[in-house]
């Protein structure tokens, strides 16, 4: 089996459960790290998730200890991309939170164990997010020699003010779901062992109202310019970042379990 999965083996698991279909991120092995066939299995569940008229919520999930620790850097350092390749792949993931703001579907990111990176990032995207109280998030890609996406540059400052975004984006600091909770960052934190009612007890609420409307509603909230060339903006920025020395060195660093050496270039 290769690391991505096989047709039998998929990287996004979909189970319906009443009205709520639930989109699990099925790489346990690598704590669900991100890759390009993952992204594209998710934006893929989702759309179909969307069309389904017997769907009103989709919640995401993680397998296994975490909900997703971010980018696979492992297997960033162990393949040689091209620029046509990097911008593909930074692509995809923008494409993934432009279907979570575009469907009409409420989507809710229950968020256990590690959310990091690009992980921290899709919880973010999600229009609720309940967590554990000791979830454990952070925006660590300025010291692994790369850049953030989904869209944070311009969400995370709506949902905890700019001094504390700045804080979080420069210095990458872990941060726990009680936190996120009492920051706004997300919508509720509940101990690890209540997530899964919680969560329940929310999909519920959201899944009794009428579609349209709620359709409607979501579309009015998520209509931001700004988000929008954020993430063309961060795309841009991220296709530049791995073209550097310095993110070489984080990736390799990562892989290695060593302090970068950043030089500047």
């Amino acid at each position: 089996m290769s690391p991505d999965g096989t047709a039998s083996d998929p990287l996004v698991l979909a189970a319906r459960h009443g009205r709520t279909l639930t989109l699990t991120l099925n790489r346990p092995d690598r704590l669900n790290a991100v890759s390009e066939e993952l992204y594209t299995q998710l934006a893929a569940r989702l759309r179909e998730g969307a069309d389904d008229p017997e769907v009103r919520v989709v919640v995401l999930r993680g397998a296994g200890r975490a909900f997703c620790a971010g980018a696979d850097l492992k297997a960033h350092a162990a393949t040689e991309r091209t620029p046509r390749q990097r911008e593909a792949y930074a692509r995809l993931a923008a494409d993934v939170i432009r279907t979570i703001a575009a469907i009409g579907t409420p989507v809710v990111a229950a968020v256990h164990g590690y959310a990091i990176g690009a992980g921290a990032e899709l919880a973010v995207a999600a229009d609720f997010l309940v967590a554990a109280e000791d979830a454990v998030f952070s925006f660590p890609e300025l010291h692994l020699g790369t850049y953030v996406g989904g869209g944070v540059t311009v969400r995370l400052p709506q949902l905890v003010g700019l001094a504390r975004a700045r804080e979080l984006l420069f210095t990458g600091r872990r941060f726990t779901g009680a936190e996120a909770a009492a920051w706004g960052l997300a919508h509720r934190a509940v101990p690890a062992g209540e997530l899964a009612a919680a969560t329940v007890e929310l999909t519920e609420r959201l899944a009794a109202a009428a579609p349209v409307p709620t359709a409607l509603m979501k579309a009015h909230l998520n209509h931001d310019a700004a988000l929008a060339a954020a993430l063309e903006a961060e795309v841009e920025a991220l296709v530049r970042c791995m073209g550097t020395a310095d993110w070489a060195e984080g990736v390799a660093a990562f892989a290695q379990r060593r302090p970068p050496a950043f030089g500047g270039r």
